[in-house]
Parts: C-alpha cells; structure tokens; sequence
C-alpha cells in the first residue's frame, strides 16, 4: 500500500508541476487554456475558475493542459439544428444555448444554416418567428451554454496559434524547466535537512555490527593510509577498499591530532536490485561526513542539478547511439510499472530517499520531454523554431502527419516498455 500511494504522490507532483508550467506560461501569454487535467481516464473531481476546467482525473499517468488552437475547436453546431442566441447591442452573439436548462431572457430561437468557430466567427441562421435568414457575428467573449453550464468560445487571438514565436516558445519549453526548477528545489531542501556528502575521507558515521564498529572507528576519524596507500578523497578510499579484493586493511587514522593504526576486513554487502538481480560491493560500514550551510544548500541544489542532467543527458545519447550500433535493448528504459516497482523500493527506504528519487526523476522527464521526437514538447517546439527561422509555418498536413507518426511510435515503446517491466517484474 506504501508502495502504491508514493508512486501515486512522485508521479501525481512531477506531471502536476510540469503541466502547471504549461498552464501558467500559456495564460501570461493570453492562450486560453479550456482545460487542466491531472490523470486521465474518467472525471473523479473538477472546479472551473477564469475558463479552466480544472480537473482531476482516475488513472495517475500523466496529464496535460488543453489549450485554444483552431484544431481543438469542436463546433456543436449543425445545419437544421435549432438553438437560442442571446446578443449584446452590436448584434454580436455572447451566448449559443442549446438546450432548455438555462435563466436567459431576451433570447432569439434560430435554425442554423451554417456556422463557424474557428476562422470568421458566425452564425448564420433563419428566425423562427419571422423566417427571416440573419448573420451573427460571435464577440470576443461567446459562450456556449448547456446543462446550466458556460464553455467559452475561444477568440482568435487567445489561440495557441495566433501568438508570437517566442511566447509559444516558452510555453511550451516551460514544462520540462518547471521539472528542473522542481529537482532543483528538491535538491536544496535535501541539503538543508541532511547536509552534502563530504568528498574528504572523515567518517561521519559508523553502522552497526559492522568491521568498523568492531575495529573502534568513530565519527570525525580521518582515514590517511589504507594498507600503507594514501587517501586523498572519500571516493578515492572505496575504491582501494574494492582493489583490496577482501583482503585485511591496515588502516591509519587521525582524529584530535593523533594517528592510531586500526585493522580489519571488509565484508560483502549485497542489494538487490529493481529488476530482481542483485549487486554486491565490499564495505566496511562507515558513512561520510556532511557539510552544512545557510546559502550553500542553494548553491549544491543547482550543482546538483546540473550534474544530475547532465548524466542523464549522457544515458540518453548512449541509448540512441545503441539503436545504430545495435546493442539497444529495452532493458534499458522503465515503463509506468518498473518506476512503481523501484518507486515502491525507494519508499521504503525513507523520505529522505523518495524526496532525492523524485528529484532525479523530475530532472529525467525534463531532459526526455525535450527530445525532438514528435507528439513530445521537444517536438512541437521544432515545429515553432521552423517557423521562427523561415518566417511561415509548416504545412499543416505535413506537420499533423509527422504529430501522428510521433504519437504511433510513442505507443508502440510504451507498450513494448510495459511488456518489457511486466516480464522483468512479475513474471
């Protein structure tokens, strides 16, 4: 049950931060956002506030933010249908009511002829009271009204297409940078509640029956010599303990301003890892030493994520270079099970890990929703930097069919990645 609320909580704040950057960017630059969903499947909650829906959905995967654009306009609108206008003093409609449950007065019931909502913004339609055929032109603010309930017509110019290259630019770069200023934040709390990992080779802290214990190490004891082999860091010190092979140490340690010599073997530590296999190193049960700092935290926590996209940037261009060189293998990527299973294994290893697990998994979405892969963020924003560069955008058909081939393959990995997990993990 552990395992299953943290998946539900890391995965529900990753995609809730990122589309929040998706929503927030858009709105300041005047997109009309019908729609902000976490999850998907049916409807579990929803609250409309400024034209949004706000929506909270049954199936914890992933999310989206639905915004103005002449192809998500859907017009309910058919010739012969009959419904009630209401109008302002220019003539203009505010409201199409297609049904009874409304409190409207000074309506005009209508037949339409034709309309449309995505280009020229009208009605045409015949009276029913006098038969006489009129156009009605749609104002800024129309809305169609069913079951007692507002859905805003979405204006030209609050469209994601009618806005300059640059606003659709950050808006949609802004959900991956919102999952790096969220590992970012993640990372600084990490060390203001637990300190940074000193690289200099001071025990910090000493586990229980364990060679270390045994041998009299105590926390603040520096290790200077490991079988007559000096230590210059902390990762510098497990890798002679590794060369050693098992081997007895004959440790030097200074601690007040005095060396004693300390002696003992390391033992075998095994973990188990996510996928079932098992990794084993050599400890001696010793843990570092950590810093700690008023502004420091800030300044580690964007270290941290610099280093943290960057190794992740590097993965992702070695498993692109696997698919060329043929040693590709799906073992490779997690689907939504391997992350439950290595999620539910995290959690159990305490809050402090989840919060680091959840950051590395924030910088993870970021860097992968960047790739320029159709259907992704990365993607859509190549469609916006073509238009940038030779000032026209792409044929929509060209770019609707790149958008459908992007979508297909992105299916076909997540269910081959899903097989790949279920097989990994319970099979």
């Amino acid at each position: 049950m552990t395992g299953i609320l943290a998946f539900i909580v890391v995965f529900g704040v990753l995609v809730t931060v990122h589309e929040l950057g998706h929503l927030i960017f858009a709105k300041r630059a005047g997109i009309m956002c019908p729609e902000f969903a976490i999850g998907m499947g049916p409807k579990i909650f929803s609250y409309k506030y400024n034209d949004t829906l706000y929506t909270v959905r049954l199936l914890p995967v992933g999310g989206y933010v639905r915004m103005a654009s002449e192809e998500m306009e859907i017009n309910p609108l058919n010739a012969g249908m009959r419904v009630q206008l209401k109008t302002n003093e220019s003539n203009e409609i505010t409201h199409i009511i297609l049904d009874d449950k409304h409190n409207f007065t000074q309506i005009e019931e209508v037949e339409v002829i034709d309309s449309d909502i995505t280009k020229d913004m009208f009605i045409r339609a015949s009276r029913l009271h006098d038969g006489e055929e009129v156009t009605y032109p749609l104002s800024h603010e129309a809305y169609f009204v069913e079951n007692s309930q507002l859905e805003r017509i979405a204006p030209r110019t609050a469209r994601f297409e009618s806005k300059s290259v640059w606003h659709r630019f950050m808006t949609l770069a802004a959900g991956p940078l919102m999952n790096f200023v969220l590992a970012f934040a993640l990372f600084t709390l990490l060390f203001y509640m637990q300190g940074k990992p000193s690289e200099e080779p001071v025990v910090g802290l000493v586990a229980e029956d364990t060679p270390a214990e045994e041998a009299g190490l105590r926390a603040g004891d520096r290790l200077e010599t490991i079988n007559g082999e000096p230590v210059e860091s902390w990762g510098n010190m497990t890798s002679i303990i590794q060369e050693e092979g098992g081997q007895p140490l004959d440790i030097t340690v200074s601690n007040d301003g005095g060396e004693r010599q300390v002696e003992l073997t390391p033992v075998v530590d095994v973990t188990e890892l996510p996928d079932g296999t098992t990794s084993e190193r050599l400890i001696i049960g010793i843990g570092q030493d950590m810093e700690h700092g008023v502004i420091s935290p800030i300044l580690w926590g964007a270290e941290q994520t610099y280093e943290m996209g960057t190794m992740i940037f590097r993965l992702v261009v070695q498993m692109f270079a696997s698919i060329v060189d043929g040693t590709f293998s799906f073992d490779m990527l997690n689907g939504p099970v391997g992350i439950y299973k290595v999620t539910e294994q995290v959690a159990a290893q305490g809050l402090i890990t989840l919060i680091n697990f959840t950051a590395i998994l924030s910088v993870n979405l970021g860097i992968m929703n960047l790739l320029p892969i159709p259907a992704l963020d990365g993607g859509r924003i190549l469609f916006v930097l073509y238009e940038g560069i030779f000032r026209k955008p792409l044929n929509k058909k060209v770019e609707l069919n790149i958008q459908l081939v992007g979508v297909l393959f992105l299916l076909m990995v997540m269910i081959l990645v899903t097989w790949n997990d279920i097989k990994t993990f319970f099979l």
